[in-house]
């Protein structure tokens, strides 16, 4: 499974090759979890989330918010821990269509799958460029884009229909909640959830290794008209976007 972190940094390699350097990395720092049972990633930064696992239960209703995001469509904010890093992300997909914009390494960008093509795109300037196809594959981009990394727990396609899923009750920042458990052939999703919201997405290797974990702010099957569009956005010239690139810096 492509970790989004990754795509995220190879995008930003892209913006690198084709434009300009970046700035530093922000530094965020690990909590301590040494009573969390789970064998995670040492690169894995964990939220602050305080979990406690409980008894297996019988399958329940999985509330709204999982339903929302096991339909593969929907808007998302959130917080991704992971390979080092805590960067805030937003997410949006409409089953089809795919976009996701995250501060990363100082640097505020996205990337937008729009109707088989795919573009970079700069938030704050407004503006977009669009990614070739040979730079696409140069950069190991070409395998879902990050995408599978949400999608594939989605009610289409291989879907949770393929999945086989289970669900324990925990404690969740002192609040009852269930965790529900779906695995398929390679890895499995954690989704922790409290009645119908979504509290935490987390992502393992069947060696229970952690590859990612998710925070989620919010979450609403309504996705805004400023996602999955290029209205309102320039093409951007080598220079503008220089421009753009350097103006999207986190000082």
């Amino acid at each position: 499974m492509k970790k989004i972190l990754c795509v995220i940094f190879a995008l930003l390699m892209c913006m690198v090759v084709l434009f300009a350097g970046c700035g530093d990395s922000p530094k965020g720092g690990v909590v301590d979890h040494s009573d969390n049972d789970n064998v995670v990633n040492g690169d894995v930064i964990l939220s602050d989330n305080k979990i406690e696992e409980g008894a297996t239960t019988v399958e329940e209703e999985l509330g709204v918010g999982v339903e929302t995001f096991i339909s593969g469509k929907y808007y998302l904010e959130g917080v991704v821990y992971s390979e080092g890093e805590v960067m805030p992300l937003i997410l949006a997909t409409d089953g089809k269509n795919y976009q996701f914009t995250a501060n990363y390494s100082g640097v505020s960008l996205g990337m937008l799958l729009l109707d088989d093509s795919t573009y970079v795109v700069l938030p704050r300037e407004k503006q977009y460029a669009v990614l070739s196809e040979a730079l696409i594959s140069a950069l190991d981009l070409d395998e879902g884009l990050g995408v599978n990394d949400f999608q594939a727990i989605t009610n289409e396609n291989e879907g949770v229909s393929n999945a086989s899923m289970s669900q324990f009750s925990v404690t969740i920042n002192g609040e009852a909640g269930l965790c529900t458990v779906y695995t398929f052939a390679d890895s499995y999703f954690k989704l922790y959830s409290i009645g119908d919201k979504l509290i935490q997405i987390e992502s393992f290797d069947l060696d229970d290794t952690m590859t990612m974990q998710i925070v989620v702010d919010e979450l609403s099957a309504q996705i805004p008209a400023d996602q999955l569009t290029l209205k309102g956005l320039e093409e951007a010239t080598p220079t503008s976007f220089i421009k753009g690139l350097m103006n999207s810096i986190t000082l």
